[in-house]
Formats: C-alpha cells, sequence, structure tokens
C-alpha cells in the first residue's frame, strides 16, 4: 500500500510539472501578430449577452469600439472631436448637425437622421428634458428644437456631447418599439409654466407624474427593447470601426473590423483582443507582455518594480477630474455639524497630506473644505480677486477649537462635548468594497481623536452603503468621490451634480429639500451678505444667456460651498495609463520619455488631450483606438 501511495505520489508531480510547462507554453503577446491590439477590458457576461447596450449584460468595452457619438468630448479636458457629425450649429432656438454622408451601420444598412431620432425616443437621456422635438427635414440633418426660454448656445452642445452612444440603436431594427414608444409620449400633456416654475421636467416637455397608464404603456415598451437583440447572433450593430467576434467567454473576447466603416484608415489594427483583469493579475500580465494596456494606478514601489520589470513599459500619469473625501450629515444627532463652525473646525483639524501620500501620493493638496467642482478648475473659472475673498483651511488646532468655543461647545478631561454637555460622538460611513477609503478614513478618524472628537469608522457592504448614507442617513459623514466633473469641467455640471438632490453628494448632506419637486431649498449667503437659493440659481444659469451673469452666479455659489464646509475634500485624485512602447505607436511625448519610463505629468493642452486619450475613462475607446497603432505602421 505504501510503495501505490508514493507511486500515485510521483505520478501526480509529473502531471503537475506537465500542466506548469504547458502554462508557460501559452503565448504571450509577441507572439502575437502586429496588427493585434491584445488589452485589459470589462466583457459583458457571456450566458447574458445579446449585443445591446441597454440590456441586462450590457456591451462593456465591445460597446466603446462598435458605438460612436454625433460628436465625443474628453473628460478633463473639455476638447470635443466630431465622430458621426460632419458639423453643427446653433441657429434660433435649434441645434443643427449635419452627419457624414457615407456612414453605414456594421451590417451595411445606411444611416441616417432617423437613427438619431430612434435613439432619442427609446432612450430618454440628456438632453430630452430640455428639447420640445427631434426632426429630420432630410437623411443627413437633425434638428434638436428646444424648449423656451432656450438653453446658452455652448450648454446646448455640451448636454447632446454627454451622451457618447447616439449610433447604438439601429432604427431599421428596432422601428415597431420607437414608433410606438413615441406615439405614447405623444399622448402625455404639456407641462404647464407652473409645474416647470417648480423645476417639474420630462421628456420633450411632457408630463409624466399624472398618467400612469402611458407611463405603464412607456415602460413595457422600454422593458421590451433591453431584451431584445439586434439579431440571432448576437453580434453588435453600430457605426464604429470594430464589432464582436461570436463566442467571447468571461476571461477573454476579440473583435475585427467593421467592414461598413466610414473612416477605414483609421482602423489600424486588423484584431482587437480583450483580457479581463483583476487587481492582482494585471501587473503581470503587463509584466509578461499578456497585455498592452491599462488604466490606473498603483502604490509607488509597485510602479517602480513594474517598471523595472520590462524596459517596454511606460507609465503615464494625469490629473482626474475628481477629489476624495467624506460628506458632512448637517443633521448629525451627535454632534454640532448643522453650525458652520463646527464643520469649519472638522477641517481645520485635518492634515491633509497623510491622506494623501496613502490615498494618491502623486495629488496636490488643496486648502478648501468642498467647492462643488474639482480644484484644479478653481483658477480656469473663478477671478483672483474672488479666490482671495475664500476661506483658506490649513492645519490649524487653535483655530478649531476657537470655533467650537464660539459655538458652545466644551473640552472637558480630553474630550469635546457638545453646548448641552453631551459627548460629541461621530460615526464615519465607508464602502468597505472600496479599498482607498479603507486606508485613507482611518487616517482622518485618528487625527480627530487625537483632537478630542470621539470618532469610529463604519464600513459596510456596498450593496447598503448608498442607502445608509443617502437615505437613512447613519452616518455623520460619509466617504464618496466629491467636487467631481463627470462631464464637461464646466462650473453649471459640477455644482448641479453637488447640490442636485436626485442622489448622491445633495442627500449624504442632508439638505432639506421639496418632497414634492425632490429639488433641494437649501440657502446660503455670498460675501456681501445677499442670500442664495442655491437651485434656483442653478436652474436659471442654464438658460441665461449672459457669460458674465452666469460667471458672477457660479463664483458667489463656490465661495459660498467652500465657507459653508459641506464637506471636506482631501485631495484631487491622480489616475494613470500603462502602455507597452514596444507594441504600440502613436504615443504622445515621447521626447520627454525619462530612464525609468514615469513620464512626467502633460505640461501643454496639446500634450493633455493627446494623454488623456490614453485613458479609457477619459476618451472611451474610439478616441483611444484611432490614435494608437502598430509600433512599424
Amino acid at each position: 500500500m505504501l510503495r501505490i501511495k508514493k507511486l500515485v505520489v510521483i505520478l501526480l508531480a509529473f502531471s503537475m510539472i506537465a500542466s506548469m510547462a504547458t502554462a508557460c507554453s501559452k503565448p504571450t503577446m509577441k507572439e502575437y501578430d502586429e496588427n493585434v491590439y491584445v488589452r485589459q477590458g470589462g466583457l459583458p457576461d457571456p450566458a447574458l449577452f445579446i449585443a445591446n447596450q441597454n440590456s441586462e449584460a450590457g456591451t462593456s468595452t465591445f460597446g466603446d469600439f462598435a458605438f460612436e457619438g454625433l460628436i465625443k468630448y474628453q473628460r478633463g479636458s473639455d476638447d470635443i472631436e466630431l465622430q458621426l457629425a460632419e458639423s453643427y450649429t446653433n441657429e434660433g432656438n435649434k441645434t443643427i448637425f449635419k452627419l457624414r454622408p457615407n456612414i453605414k451601420w456594421s451590417d451595411g444598412e445606411k444611416f441616417t437622421s432617423k437613427d438619431i431620432w430612434a435613439f432619442y425616443q427609446l432612450c430618454h437621456n440628456s438632453p430630452v428634458n430640455y428639447l420640445t422635438s427631434i426632426e429630420t427635414p432630410d437623411d443627413l440633418t437633425v434638428e434638436f428644437v428646444w424648449q423656451e426660454p432656450a438653453p446658452f448656445d455652448d450648454l446646448r452642445i455640451m448636454l447632446i456631447a454627454e451622451e457618447i452612444h447616439h449610433g447604438r440603436l439601429p432604427y431599421h431594427i428596432y422601428k415597431d418599439l420607437v414608433d410606438q414608444r413615441y406615439e405614447e409620449v405623444q399622448k402625455l400633456p404639456l407641462l404647464t409654466a407652473e409645474q416647470k416654475a417648480n423645476g417639474l421636467q420630462g421628456p420633450y416637455g411632457r408630463d409624466t407624474t399624472n398618467s400612469p397608464e402611458i407611463v405603464s404603456k412607456l415602460d413595457d415598451l422600454w422593458k421590451e427593447y433591453i431584451v431584445t437583440p439586434p439579431n440571432e447572433d448576437h453580434i453588435i450593430v453600430g457605426t464604429g470601426p470594430y464589432i464582436n467576434e461570436v463566442g467571447h467567454t468571461q476571461n477573454e473576447g476579440s473583435m475585427i473590423k467593421n467592414p461598413y466603416y466610414w473612416d477605414p484608415d483609421k482602423q489600424n489594427w486588423d484584431k482587437i483582443i480583450i483580457k479581463a483583469t483583476t487587481d492582482a493579475t494585471k501587473t503581470s500580465m503587463l509584466k509578461s507582455e499578456e497585455i498592452y494596456w491599462f488604466d490606473g494606478t498603483l502604490p509607488k514601489d509597485l510602479t517602480d518594480s513594474l517598471l523595472k520589470s520590462n524596459e517596454n513599459l511606460a507609465y503615464y500619469p494625469m490629473e482626474d477630474p475628481a477629489c476624495h473625501g467624506l460628506y458632512f450629515n448637517i443633521e448629525s444627532k451627535t454632534s454640532p455639524m448643522a453650525q458652520k463652525e463646527f464643520r469649519q473646525a472638522l477641517i481645520y483639524i485635518a492634515q491633509k497630506e497623510a491622506m494623501r501620500d496613502i490615498g494618491s501620493y502623486q495629488s496636490n493638496v488643496h486648502n478648501w473644505s468642498s467647492l462643488g467642482l474639482p480644484p484644479s478648475m478653481l483658477e480656469k473659472y473663478v477671478d483672483q480677486d474672488v479666490i482671495d475673498k475664500m476661506r483658506v483651511y490649513t492645519h490649524d488646532e487653535a483655530k478649531a477649537a476657537e470655533l467650537m468655543e464660539s459655538i458652545g461647545c466644551k473640552k472637558e478631561n480630553g474630550k469635546w462635548l457638545n453646548p448641552d454637555g453631551s459627548p460629541i460622538k461621530i460615526t464615519i460611513g465607508i464602502d468597505k468594497g472600496w479599498y482607498v477609503a479603507t486606508l485613507v478614513t482611518p487616517i482622518y478618524a485618528n487625527q480627530l481623536k487625537q483632537f478630542g472628537i470621539d470618532c469610529e469608522v463604519m464600513a459596510v457592504d456596498g450593496a447598503v452603503y448608498g442607502k445608509q448614507s443617502e437615505v437613512e442617513h447613519a452616518f455623520d459623514m460619509s466617504w464618496e468621490w466629491m467636487d467631481i466633473a463627470w462631464s464637461f469641467s464646466y462650473p453649471y455640471f459640477s455644482l448641479k451634480n453637488f447640490y442636485g438632490h436626485g442622489g448622491g453628494p445633495a442627500k449624504k448632506m442632508n439638505f432639506p429639500f421639496d418632497e414634492k419637486t425632490n429639488i433641494t431649498t437649501l440657502e446660503v449667503q455670498d460675501w456681501d451678505g445677499n442670500t442664495i437659493n442655491v437651485w434656483n440659481w442653478l436652474a436659471e444659469m442654464q438658460n441665461e444667456t449672459s457669460e458674465e451673469v452666469r460667471k458672477d452666479h457660479w463664483e458667489r455659489i463656490i465661495w459660498a460651498t467652500n465657507e459653508n464646509a459641506f464637506g471636506i475634500n482631501f485631495y484631487q485624485n491622480v489616475t494613470a495609463a500603462w502602455v507597452n512602447m514596444d507594441k504600440l505607436g502613436g504615443l504622445p511625448m515621447l521626447d520627454k520619455v525619462t530612464e525609468n519610463r514615469w513620464m512626467p505629468f502633460p505640461g501643454t493642452e496639446e500634450e493633455k488631450i493627446a494623454v488623456y486619450n490614453l485613458n479609457y475613462g477619459f476618451s472611451g475607446g474610439i478616441r483611444n483606438i484611432k490614435m494608437l497603432t502598430p509600433k512599424n505602421k
């Protein structure tokens, strides 16, 4: 029996060695054809995939190479690139787009203005709440007809550009559903002037609040659309340069050239291979050249190590128009959070460099509380004389103590007490799956404890974090992205995100709101002591034709946001793109490659746009793939 066991062990050992040899013999990147781009990406669930972006599985990275917009903006720089559109103009209450004349869907059907119209009938995305209709006078002309008063000219283009995948809903495939949904919308009554004044919006100026049967029918049509594939083979029908091949797995998928693409000279690659990675595998796959590219940063020691491990790798850091920090619940039951002075004190206590060094070591620390827009955009949109008026929050524990005493707080036996004598206690909520939050938040909690404020960090499951922070208000502070430009950096968008009560920041901060309209009623004072109804000012901003008046409004809101200390901005994030220089041509700033290939931040606007094209999250797939080429092409 003992001999048999030894024999089994020996056979298992040989088996393991053989399997390891087989694994080691798998093709690496260097063995792929030179016209194949192998990259990290997301793949839709193969079991649920139907090639419809709005379906349960979506299209993930496939969609960003297969679908185009009328125009494509670049997050961070606001650069706009024409895609399906050849030109656009604002004329009266219309914005008119002219389409390129030679566009076809990837199944060979002609792409026309009716396809844009169809998209907005099924997908009530921005900007339908600002429109009365979309007209198609001919196959190459799309007219967006705005409600009066119409948004100012630049805002119109930004609202349309926020949708990055107009070319993903072929009218010749979904015609019946599109036409039915359009007919149902026309049955809805128009919003009255009073409803609009109260902040109500609806698709094409229609009232969806008092027509349950019609709304139910619209919902049924939408549900039918999202389970309907474009074809039985589940091949994406798009206008972009690449389409998916049948048979992807959870780990790997491929795309080939769209044979009808309108710009074939930019189809630099014969094939794109998309590989799913994890935090644990992506660095090793980049090192071994199993992938050419991925987005994101790593700790400094790992960054140095990865660059040393393969001389073909380069690292491009770039400023992210988004910050990490904590929102304050102004209705806290265990602290005087309703008092502006207490919130200000919480920021004077912070030593932000400690959070920055752990959370995003390449980032800048800014001496603001929270602005409602990325700090890097402050000088772009706010005059220096206004910036000079703004409160500067440096680490100053004496100032923090002075502010707390000014509202009746006292410190006894090393602990701060509320004005009523009860102990101040703060609970910070975080999503336990957000790794950076688990590292950074305890540092700030310890700073508060050292100052004498009792503080605990409560890490909860991401599935319930939103509800607990936004609905139940279970925390006194909530970790989140803040001062962020999700799309354009223009202050209207970031401030609207900050103060909009539909979800997110305003709910975490527990701002007062009107339950009928779901709009915040928060009022603040500007530097002249004038009272501002923030949401009313933002609503008026969209129709204000004077740039000077708009700027005055957002400057006063930004000043008041910082002064009221609704949250604490720890640092503005830095993200990055990793590339293989031996495989990819068309890379920017090659004249500035450093010895260790840790690239400097882009200096000029031209460099910024080119580097941001490397970042999938900033520019999407098509701007990225049109810039990059096989190394020898």
